[in-house]
């Protein structure tokens, strides 16, 4: 049976998903997990009745109003978020356990080539020195390899040619 956790009960109207008979509400003051949401569905996006469900809630708690962002707006992110986000990604795809949270990004240019591509260095800052040489690779391999797949990405997104450095250094 699916379940629907509410973590305040009586402070909202019931869903159609708490009405669903394969959902089930439960009303538990003493729970201390996920303080902050009024419903959490335990569901797969393969089952269609799940979705289902889940798309019953959202329509329900909607509200009209004025979009945010005019329809042309394909995000609220600039270039450089883009492109530290897209970087951030690939380390958090590559770098093992806490290493990929413990590097610090900064971008040092952002400028347009000769050609018109776009080249991009950026400093990925490390705290230890072990960071460093799991981050660049045996060989330079790995830090290549993140910097060839989020240059291809960025072209992809920013549709110009794209020249990334990425040079890693120890924090001080």
């Amino acid at each position: 049976m699916k379940q629907a956790f509410h973590s305040q009960p009586g402070t909202h109207a019931p869903s159609p998903a708490a009405k669903s008979p394969n959902t089930q509400s439960v009303g538990n003051p003493q729970r201390t997990g996920w303080p902050h949401f009024q419903e959490i569905f335990m569901l797969s996006a393969l089952s269609p009745e799940d979705v289902r469900t889940l798309k019953q809630y959202l329509l329900a708690q909607a509200r009209p109003g004025p979009w945010e962002f005019h329809s042309g707006v394909l995000t609220s992110q600039t270039p450089e978020e883009i492109c530290t986000n897209i970087i951030r990604e690939k380390l958090l795809e590559y770098l093992p356990q806490e290493v990929p949270y413990s590097v610090q990004q900064k971008t040092v240019m952002w400028d347009e080539g000769p050609n018109g591509e776009l080249v991009i260095e950026q400093k990925l800052l490390v705290p230890k020195e072990s960071h460093v040489r799991i981050l660049i690779g045996p060989k330079g391999h790995l830090i290549s390899q993140i910097a060839q797949e989020v240059g291809r990405n960025l072209m992809d997104i920013f549709f110009c040619e794209v020249q990334l450095r990425l040079a890693v250094k120890l924090l001080k």
